[in-house]
């Protein structure tokens, strides 16, 4: 059978009808939520009486709903239908557009003398009359957080002999102002034990308060607080004064069991002394300067709560700096294997070459062209290429590093300088040149200064079969290059050789 059942976006309709008067089988619903409801004074007058059917029912919830009215209920209908079962009430963002005007609802005492538990939240509460509180005779369990409950209120909402079951109290997030005269209305409720009035802004604390006698928990977190004072009761087990500005705590509480002081500006825990049944301390995010052992002694002291940092500030600092130490070693080696920092310096390198004129004036060229070859094909370059292209009539001159780079100079502006002062630049590739590092290198600012200027420079010499997949990946210009643009291969006959090298020639006079 069903034992909760909830209803929602309902427009109740303001039929008298019976909730039971179809059913073969006796309701069994313990709980009933209304989600998103609309009621007028009307309608909800007549949701109590058919709820009334339901004996099972002990708790009743609505949230999110609209109440459009003023509180003229029809109390006498609602009387002559018995007494409710409902032992629990939460309503949660109830609107009432004109709740000012709300009446005391006059008339519903007899239908509240055995609730157990009442929950408005959220809902713009700002009193409750007098002669209703009176009639909560079994009510145990008050919550109004979130509501716009005043000093100047309080004393009409709880005010003697009202609430006279009551144990647990929550005014939380409301807008009291006065600890005192919180302190003295709420001594009123002699069974009182558990007490919220957190997130009020109390600011000030007196050093003297009325409370009630047998109160035991109390929480006065964010409460803009700025010390504790006697005003708090001797009797308390558990105090949370989180969430306020508190320098220091040094209040005698004999029976006091657990302590919460998070988010304060303590420099230093309290006394073990005036508080020696404690067995459990929180004091995170306070500005604890260190932690004495000494202060503790003798203390029954089963968990104090500190931050990593509040407990072992030097063992902490020395794991930062090591890890700090382990992330540079690892970006040391990182950019030693990946060869990071000569990237850095060819990029810098080319940025600078970048801001010179793309091209050099006619009376800087140097050179016919720049070589660009791996040193295991030095011996074809050098004894075959260089011979036959030097000794050509009119000869041809060539840059090649071995020979004509500067001694001392960095190689990258070697390469620049080499690049910048000849008319064209030959490249001799093969497998070797395509595998070796330096080739690479010399390849990236090769593809930088030539190829992102669109110039026509480039001269390739194929010394070997090469496959394409075999360049680079990120030499995307010098693939696109060897597929779209003519290229010179090295041929095997000595025919074809004769060929190739008045192509060659050709190319470099172009």
């Amino acid at each position: 059978s069903v034992t909760w059942l909830e209803v929602t976006e309902i427009k109740l309709p303001a039929e008298n009808n019976s909730l039971v008067q179809n059913s073969t089988r006796p309701f069994r619903i313990q709980k009933f939520t209304f989600k998103e409801a609309f009621f007028t004074d009307q309608t909800i007058s007549q949701a109590i009486v058919l709820l009334k059917e339901i004996t099972s029912l002990k708790e009743l919830e609505a949230i999110n709903c609209v109440l459009e009215g003023k509180g003229i209920w029809n109390t006498e209908e609602i009387a002559k239908s018995g007494q409710s079962f409902v032992e629990s009430v939460t309503i949660i963002k109830i609107m009432i557009q004109n709740f000012h005007l709300f009446f005391d609802l006059e008339g519903m005492e007899s239908q509240i003398n055995k609730l157990k538990r009442l929950t408005i939240a959220s809902s713009n509460v700002f009193m409750v009359p007098c002669k209703l509180a009176r009639n909560f005779l079994s009510l145990l369990y008050l919550d109004f957080h979130d509501n716009l409950l005043v000093n100047n209120r309080l004393d009409e909402t709880i005010c003697k002999g009202s609430w006279p079951s009551l144990q647990t109290l929550n005014l939380s997030q409301n807008s009291l102002k006065s600890l005192e005269q919180t302190a003295k209305y709420i001594s009123r409720l002699p069974n009182l034990n558990n007490l919220d009035i957190s997130q009020n802004n109390f600011g000030e604390i007196p050093d003297v308060c009325e409370w009630p006698k047998a109160l035991k928990y109390l929480n006065l977190s964010s409460t803009q607080i700025p010390k504790v004072t006697t005003c708090l009761p001797r009797t308390l087990e558990v105090l949370d004064v989180s969430g306020n500005n508190l320098k220091e705590f040094g209040l005698p509480l004999p029976f006091l069991k657990e302590l919460y002081l998070t988010r304060n500006q303590l420099k230093t825990l309290p006394g073990a002394a005036p508080i020696p049944n404690l067995v459990a301390l929180s004091v995170r995010r306070n500005k604890l300067n260190g932690f004495s052992k000494e202060e503790f002694e003798g203390a029954q002291v089963g968990a104090v709560h500190l931050s990593l940092m509040e407990c072992h500030r030097s063992l902490v600092v020395s794991l930062i700096c090591v890890l700090v130490f382990l992330v540079i070693l690892l970006l040391v080696a990182v950019g030693h294997k990946y060869h990071v920092v000569w990237y850095l310096r060819m990029t810098w390198a080319w940025l600078r070459a970048k801001r010179k004129p793309k091209r050099a004036p006619p009376k800087d060229i140097c050179y016919d062209a720049f070589v660009s070859y791996s040193e295991n094909d030095s011996d074809w370059v050098e004894n075959t290429m260089v011979r036959e292209l030097e000794q050509a009539c009119p000869p041809f001159r060539l840059c090649l590093h071995k020979r004509d780079f500067v001694p001392g100079k960095w190689i990258v502006d070697n390469i620049i300088d080499s690049i910048e002062k000849s008319h064209k630049t030959l490249f001799v590739l093969s497998e070797h040149f395509v595998q070796s590092e330096w080739c690479k290198y010399e390849l990236d600012f090769s593809h930088f200064r030539l190829f992102d200027e669109n110039n026509d420079a480039a001269i390739l010499v194929l010394l070997e079969p090469i496959q394409s997949k075999a360049i680079p990946k990120r030499f995307c210009k010098l693939r696109k290059i060897m597929n779209t643009k003519t290229y010179l291969e090295w041929p095997a006959g000595e025919e074809q050789q004769q060929v190739f090298w008045e192509n060659l020639k050709g190319a470099l006079k172009s």
